[in-house]
C-alpha cells in the first residue's frame, strides 16, 4: 500500500498496543515503525532497475524481519527515553523545525509550485494542505510547550518491542492483500504473497482511518472517547476491506463464467482492482499461446466480460533466458507478461497483472497501453533493462493527461 496508508495503520497499532501509556507517542512511534519496512526502496539510488525490483518488498517485509528488529529499535527507543533526550530544548527545537520546514515543503510544492508553472490554482489541493500544516504545527506547538513526558518511567523495553513488532509485522500484511504482493516467508521462500484484494493506493480504506486517528490524537490519553475513535478508525477500514475481499470472489466467479462462455481454454488467470478504487476490476488469463484481459465493474448490468487477444511473444526472449534481469521480471510478474518488439528492432516486456491504462475505453482496435513495462535493449554487446516510465512522464506531462485517464477510469466503472 502507498506511504500514507502504513504510516496511518502503523499510528493506530501503535495506540492500540500503548496509547494508554505513551499517548500520541505511541501514534507517532507506530507510524515511525509502520514506514520502516519501506526503506527499502533506497536501493533504487544505488542498484539497477532490475535489482531494486528484487528487493523492495523482500526480506524488510518478512515475518522475521520483524521478528528480529523489534525488540532492536525498542531497544534505541527504550534507551532515547531513559536518558531524557526528549527533554532536552535542543531536540525539541529540532523537531519543531523539522516540522515547520515539512509543512512549508510540502505546501511549496503542492501549492505555489504548480502556480509557477502556470498551472490553475486548486482550492482543494490548498484547503488539504493547509488544514494537515495546522494539525501538524499545532500538534509541535503543544510538543514543544511540554515540560517533560514520564514515557520513560513508564513504558517498558519488552511493551516498546510489541509495539515495533505489531506495526512492522502489519504493514507487510496489508502489503499481501495487494497484487504486487511481498515476500512474508524470506529467508527460507521468496514466493511472493499477492492476493490482489485492494489497490495500492485506495482513498476509501485510507482517508476514513486518517481521520478517525487524527480525532483520537486530540483526545486525552487514556480516555475511553480515545479508545473509541482508533478502534472506529481500525473497524471501518476492515469492513471496507470484507467487502474488497467479497469483489474479488464475486469478480472470480464472473470472470471464469466469461471465460468459458467465450470458449476460452485458459491455463490460470489473474485479476485486480484498478487504482484507487475497488469497483473496476481488470483481469488476465493464459492460455497456451496468449492472454486473454477484460475489465469489469461492479456495477456492469451485463453478466460477462469482453475480452482482448493478447498475444505472448515469449518466444522473442529466447536469446536472454538465462539473464538474471529476465529471469527476474518472470518471478515478479508471476509469469503474466508478454513481450513487443519496438520499431528499432529493440523489445517491450509488458507486466498484464496491472492492466492497461486504456482498456476501459473497450476500443478493439486500439492498442493497449501498459502500465507496468520494461524496456529491453541489446545494442554493442550491451544488455540492459530498464523500467519504463514513459507513460506516466507522457500523462503528467500532456495538458489533463492524468485527469483525462483518471475520468476514463470513473466512467467505466459507472458500469456497462
Amino acid at each position: 500500500m502507498d506511504s500514507l496508508t502504513q504510516i496511518t495503520l502503523g499510528a493506530a497499532v501503535g495506540e492500540v498496543v500503548l496509547g494508554k501509556k505513551a499517548g500520541n507517542r505511541a501514534m507517532i512511534w507506530g507510524a515511525v515503525a509502520g514506514t520502516i519496512p519501506d526503506l527499502d526502496i533506497i536501493a533504487n539510488f544505488f542498484t539497477s532497475d532490475i535489482h531494486a525490483l528484487a528487493i523492495h518488498r523482500g526480506f524488510s517485509h518478512s515475518i522475521v524481519f520483524a521478528v528480529i528488529t523489534a525488540p532492536l529499535f525498542a531497544w534505541l527507543v527504550y534507551q532515547f527515553y531513559q536518558y531524557e533526550i526528549d527533554r532536552s530544548k535542543g531536540y525539541k527545537s529540532s523537531i519543531t523545525g523539522l516540522g515547520i520546514l515539512l509543512c512549508l515543503a510540502v505546501f511549496g510544492s503542492s501549492v505555489i509550485a504548480p502556480l509557477l508553472r502556470g498551472e490553475s490554482f486548486s482550492l482543494n489541493t490548498t484547503l488539504i494542505v493547509v488544514g494537515l500544516s495546522a494539525l501538524i504545527l499545532r500538534w509541535l506547538w503543544k510538543y514543544y510547550q511540554t515540560a517533560w513526558s514520564d514515557v520513560g518511567q513508564q513504558v517498558t523495553w519488552r511493551e516498546w518491542s510489541w509495539l515495533f513488532f505489531w506495526s512492522v509485522f502489519t504493514h507487510p500484511l496489508l502489503d499481501s492483500l495487494t497484487a504486487f504482493g511481498t515476500q512474508l516467508f524470506l529467508p527460507f521462500s521468496d514466493y511472493r504473497v499477492a492476493l490482489n484484494v485492494i489497490s495500492v493506493a485506495d482513498p476509501i480504506y485510507t482517508f476514513p482511518f486518517l481521520i478517525c486517528l487524527i480525532t483520537a490524537s486530540m483526545m486525552t490519553r487514556g480516555s475511553n472517547r480515545r479508545a473509541i475513535a482508533n478502534w472506529s478508525g481500525i473497524a471501518l477500514s476492515s469492513i471496507y476491506m470484507l467487502w474488497c475481499i467479497n469483489n474479488k470472489f464475486k469478480v472470480n466467479r464472473i470472470f471464469e463464467s466469461s471465460l468459458q462462455h467465450a470458449e476460452i481454454p485458459y491455463v490460470r488467470y489473474t485479476n485486480g482492482p484498478v487504482i484507487f478504487n475497488n469497483i473496476l476490476w481488470s483481469g488476465t488469463a493464459e492460455t497456451e499461446d496468449a492472454y486473454y484481459m477484460g475489465m469489469y465493474s461492479i456495477n456492469d448490468k451485463r453478466p460477462y466480460i469482453k475480452f482482448r487477444k493478447v498475444p505472448k511473444n515469449h518466444d522473442l526472449l529466447a536469446p536472454y533466458e538465462d539473464t538474471y534481469e529476465i529471469k527476474t521480471l518472470r518471478w515478479f510478474s508471476n509469469g503474466f507478461f508478454n513481450v513487443e518488439k519496438k520499431a528499432d528492432g529493440q523489445f517491450v516486456l509488458n507486466d498484464l497483472r496491472y492492466g492497461s491504462s486504456n482498456a476501459a475505453v473497450e476500443e478493439v482496435d486500439k492498442p493497449l497501453e501498459f502500465v507496468f513495462k520494461f524496456n529491453i535493449t541489446d545494442k554493442d554487446g550491451k544488455f540492459e533493462v530498464t523500467e519504463s516510465r514513459e507513460m506516466r512522464e507522457e500523462a503528467l506531462d500532456e495538458e489533463g493527461g492524468m485527469t483525462e485517464m483518471l475520468k476514463t477510469v470513473w466512467k467505466r466503472a459507472e458500469g456497462i
